[in-house]
């Protein structure tokens, strides 16, 4: 998208985009580890009437929170305190909703459906959209505006998280409204320790940093960051791709009070992801700036901050998928605490270190945040769960 884009659209971009992630955590709820848990423990006792319960009332709160966190900042839009004109705050909006209605249903999906089917629409067959429609638009030398990005990414991921939804024989199941309502005012109560932790976890996280970038400095410097973000993102998905399979482990495991088939899907798990994340990581550090270049020769100024995110995502990488294991084995009240302490101090120190040092003083902040959070939150995994998803495991098991 970058090629098709100048590059104060593709910060303005990368603004909406972190701002509508933001949004589809607030409005979620609490529903997206919930949805995977519930799921996961109601395929097991055979119980199809409350897995469709599950996933239509769980999918019905994401889309009505996310557009009533959206329609809260038409205030701020109004007394100037969000620069975005109408076009691109409807599209982000829209986009916003998108992403909670996706993210809620890969973890619904994750449950008791297969890895492929939970992933293939948002993470391929998406991404693969947009690629074709930008690489036409760049072989025909054309351009998108800003508002014209925004709607492009928002539209295509709902109408193909629809027709996923649409496709599952259990949400095909009719339930009346009444007891829908019902169970989804019942998990909105019941998710908000949940929705704690997976808020503060993005606003502390480097999606807030593009939103503070875009408040402080401008549109030209949101842009390199974002797309030195976008890059060092994908050092984490070796970790997302692990959680995936050792999640519903982790949820029957709590149900059923054994860990252990976890704890050996985890150390055949933890080297290959280390190691593809090292191997990614340190084409980053040498490739960095070429990388960035290929999407603008501008971006390549964010170098330094590829690397610092990087090395922030390798260290997590290594502690394994802590958060996610807490969450899903009821120890999200811990979490919570934790996550609050931490991320009031980076918070304390996002914004000076923004103004003063740019880009890369909001990647020191983030990456730094990432790393101690996840070495502090392994010990806690150890002590409070009983099993290691680090890297340390593969020592332990030898000794």
């Amino acid at each position: 998208m970058a090629w098709v884009t100048d590059t104060e659209s593709f910060g303005v971009i990368g603004f909406c985009f972190s701002l509508a992630t933001l949004l589809a955590v607030a409005g979620s709820l609490g529903q997206r580890m919930m949805s995977l848990k519930d799921a996961a423990i109601a395929h097991e006792n055979a119980d199809g009437r409350q897995l469709a319960l599950i996933g239509k009332s769980s999918l019905m709160v994401v889309v009505l929170g996310t557009l009533a966190c959206a329609l809260l900042l038409v205030p701020a839009r109004a007394f100037g305190l969000l620069q975005l004109n109408t076009q691109v705050f409807a599209a982000m909006a829209v986009l916003a909703v998108a992403l909670a209605f996706a993210e809620n249903a890969v973890h619904f999906f994750r449950g008791y459906r297969t890895i492929a089917f939970s992933l293939l629409p948002r993470d391929i067959f998406w991404r693969l959209a947009i690629l074709a429609v930008c690489l036409g638009l760049w072989a025909f030398s054309l351009s998108l505006s800003a508002a014209a990005a925004v709607w492009l990414l928002g539209l295509p991921l709902f109408a193909l998280i629809l027709l996923q939804a649409g496709s599952d024989p259990y949400l095909r199941r009719p339930i009346a409204l009444r007891e829908l309502f019902a169970a989804a005012a019942a998990r909105v109560r019941t998710g908000f320790p949940l929705w704690g932790t997976s808020l503060i976890q993005t606003v502390g996280g480097p999606v807030l940093a593009p939103v503070i970038l875009g408040v402080v400095l401008s549109p030209d410097e949101v842009g390199p960051f974002f797309a030195a973000f976008r890059i060092a993102l994908v050092l984490d998905l070796f970790t997302l791709a692990s959680a995936m399979v050792v999640a519903p482990l982790v949820a029957r495991g709590h149900a059923n009070g054994n860990f252990a088939e976890t704890q050996a899907m985890l150390r055949y798990s933890v080297l290959l992801v280390s190691l593809a994340t090292l191997v990614s990581f340190l084409i980053i550090v040498f490739y960095g700036d070429w990388l960035l270049a290929l999407m603008n020769p501008d971006f390549a100024t964010a170098a330094p901050a590829l690397t610092v995110l990087g090395a922030g995502f390798l260290i997590s990488v290594c502690c394994g998928p802590v958060p996610n294991i807490l969450e899903l084995a009821g120890q999200e009240k811990i979490l919570l605490r934790r996550l609050v302490w931490f991320n009031c101090i980076c918070l304390a120190a996002l914004v000076p270190a923004t103004e003063h040092f740019g880009m890369t003083g909001a990647a020191v902040c983030t990456a730094g945040l990432r790393a101690v959070t996840h070495i502090t939150l392994l010990f806690t995994v150890k002590k409070r769960v009983g099993i290691d998803p680090s890297i340390f495991s593969l020592w332990s098991k030898a000794a």
